[in-house]
C-alpha cells in the first residue's frame, strides 16, 4: 500500500459526501452510546458500592451489639450464638476487635482468611477497597468500638465483595460489546441513509454530465428536487443560460468577424488585381493606393478595437483615474469634430461641466465614438447636443442627435460587437465595434451605457459614470 494512497485514505477532504455523512452519523451515535453506557455503568457501580457499604455497616453494628451483650452477661444468649454460627457459615464477613494500643482482643473465626483486609487500613470512618488474592476484592471499615473494649478501641470489619466486582467486569465486557455493535450498526445504517439521501445529488450530477456544446439549452430546475438542491439547480440553470448566451454571442461574433475582415480584404485584393490587369497612368495608381490606405486604416481600427475589447474582457485593461472636467472634454471634442460637422452641415452644442474621477483617455475615446456615431447618422441641417449632469453619486453624459433613429427591436443588441440595425445605420467607414467599446469603457469605470430612440426622430445615448471609482 503506497504512502500516497494512505494519505488520501485518511484525508477527510477527499472523502465522498456519503462517507462523510456516514462518519458523522456513526460518530454521533458512538458518542451518544458511550455517554449513555458510562452513565449506566457509573450508576451500577454507585448502587453496588452503596449496597456493599450498607451491608458492611449493618454486619459491624450487629457484631458490636453481640460483643456488648456478651460483655454484660458473660454468657452468650441464644441469638448471639446463632449470629456467630451464621457468620461462620457466611464466610463473606470477618471482624477484628483491637485495643487502643493495637493489640487484638478478639476476632471472628474466619479472620485468617481475611488477613489482607484486617491489616492496618485507613483512618476510622472511611471505606477502603483493596485487592487481596487473584480476582478477590475486600472492603474494610474501622469504627470506634467503645465499651467493653475500652476507650480508643476499634472494631474493624471486612467484607468480601469479589462477587460484585465479577458482576461489574462481566457488565463492562457486555457493555463494550453492545457499544461496538451499536457503533458499527449505526455506521452501516448511516451509510445507507446517506447514500439514499444523496441520491438526488447523484441524479443532478448525471443530468449535469449530459450537458455538452450541443445541449446548452438543457435545464434541470424543472425536475422535482429537494428544496436545498432546487437552489443549486436554479443556479446551474442561470449559469447555463449565461453560457448559452455567451456561446451564441461568440458564434455570432466569429461569424461577423470573418465577414467584416473579408470585406476590406476583398476590396484590397480586388483593387490590386484590377490595377495590375494592365498598365495604368499615375492617377489610377494613386486612386488604387487611396483605396488600399482606406481599407488598411479600416482594418487597423478594427484590430485596435478588438484588442481593446479583448483586454477589457480579461480585466487586463488598466484604468488610470484622474480628476476630469466634462466641460473641458466637451471643448476638446468639439474642437476635433468641428470641421467634420461643418462639412456635413450639422450643429454641435455642449452644456454642463461637472467633475468626476475617470481615465481621461478612455473617457475621451468613449465620447468620441458616441459623437462620431451621431455624426454618421445625422442628416445635413441636423444638430447634436452633448450634456453632462450631476446626479449625486454619478455623472450622466448624454449625446442626442435628431437623425434617422433606431427601431425598438434593435435597441437591446445595439452594443453587441458587429451588430448593425439596418442599412440606414451602417456605413463603410464603420467597424461595427464603436458602441461595444463604449460599453466596455463604461463597465471598466463601474458605470453603464444605454440608448433611447424613436425611429425617424433621432437617438439619445446615455453614459452613466460614478463620480469616484469603487476600490
Amino acid at each position: 500500500m503506497s504512502s500516497k494512497f494512505v494519505r488520501e485514505l485518511f484525508d477527510a477532504r477527499r472523502w465522498s459526501l456519503t462517507a462523510r455523512l456516514a462518519t458523522f452519523f456513526g460518530t454521533a451515535i458512538a458518542v451518544i452510546v458511550v455517554c449513555v453506557s458510562l452513565m449506566m455503568y457509573a450508576e451500577l457501580v454507585h448502587q453496588l458500592h452503596e449496597k456493599e457499604e450498607v451491608e458492611l455497616i449493618n454486619d459491624m453494628r450487629i457484631e458490636q451489639e453481640v460483643l456488648s451483650g456478651m460483655a454484660k452477661k458473660k454468657v452468650p444468649t441464644h441469638w448471639q450464638n446463632e449470629w456467630r454460627e451464621q457468620q461462620e457459615e457466611y464466610q463473606m464477613f470477618a471482624w477484628q476487635l483491637l485495643a487502643a494500643d493495637g493489640r487484638r482482643q478478639s476476632a471472628s473465626g474466619n479472620a485468617g482468611a481475611f488477613a489482607a483486609g484486617l491489616a492496618p487500613a485507613g483512618p476510622a470512618g472511611h471505606f477502603v477497597r483493596m485487592p487481596a488474592a487473584a480476582d478477590r476484592v475486600l472492603l474494610t471499615f474501622d469504627q470506634p468500638a467503645g465499651w467493653p473494649a475500652g476507650a480508643g478501641s476499634v472494631l474493624r470489619g471486612v467484607l468480601d465483595v469479589s462477587q460484585d466486582e465479577l458482576v461489574l467486569r462481566r457488565y463492562r465486557t457486555r457493555l463494550v460489546g453492545v457499544a461496538l455493535s451499536a457503533v458499527l450498526l449505526s455506521a452501516a445504517i448511516g451509510w445507507l441513509l446517506a447514500r439514499r439521501g444523496l441520491a438526488p445529488v447523484r441524479a443532478i450530477s448525471t443530468e449535469i454530465g449530459r450537458v455538452n456544446a450541443e445541449r446548452l439549452h438543457a435545464r434541470i430546475a424543472q425536475e422535482s428536487w429537494p428544496s436545498d438542491l432546487r437552489v443549486l439547480a436554479e443556479t446551474f440553470d442561470d449559469m447555463m443560460a449565461k453560457i448559452e448566451r455567451s456561446f451564441e454571442q461568440l458564434s455570432r461574433f466569429s461569424s461577423d468577424l470573418a465577414h467584416e475582415f473579408r470585406s476590406p480584404i476583398n476590396n484590397l485584393v480586388a483593387a490590386a488585381s484590377v490595377t495590375l490587369g494592365r498598365a495604368r497612368d499615375p492617377a489610377e495608381y494613386q486612386k488604387t493606393l487611396e483605396i488600399v490606405v482606406e481599407e488598411g486604416d479600416r482594418l487597423s481600427r478594427m484590430v485596435s478595437s478588438m484588442l481593446f475589447l479583448a483586454r477589457a474582457d480579461h480585466a487586463k485593461q488598466q484604468v488610470r483615474y484622474e480628476v476630469v472636467s466634462t466641460g473641458a472634454e466637451f471643448g476638446k471634442l468639439l474642437e476635433f469634430f468641428d470641421i467634420v460637422a461643418e462639412e456635413q452641415g450639422v450643429a454641435l452644442q455642449a452644456a454642463g461641466s461637472p467633475v468626476l474621477r475617470a481615465d481621461p483617455l478612455l473617457l475621451r475615446r468613449a465620447l468620441s465614438n458616441l459623437l462620431a456615431n451621431a455624426l454618421r447618422y445625422t442628416p445635413r441641417g441636423g444638430a447634436i447636443d452633448l450634456l453632462a449632469e450631476d446626479h449625486g453619486d454619478a455623472i450622466v453624459i448624454s449625446v442626442t442627435d435628431n437623425g434617422v433613429g433606431i427601431g425598438a427591436e434593435h435597441l437591446p443588441f445595439l452594443f453587441d460587437r458587429f451588430y448593425r440595425a439596418d442599412a440606414a445605420r451602417s456605413s463603410a467607414d464603420s467597424t461595427g465595434l464603436g458602441l461595444a467599446v463604449v460599453r466596455s469603457i463604461a463597465e471598466l469605470h463601474g458605470g453603464s451605457v444605454s440608448v433611447h430612440s424613436t425611429l425617424g426622430a433621432g437617438a439619445t445615448f446615455v453614459l452613466r459614470l460614478p463620480k469616484a471609482p469603487a476600490f
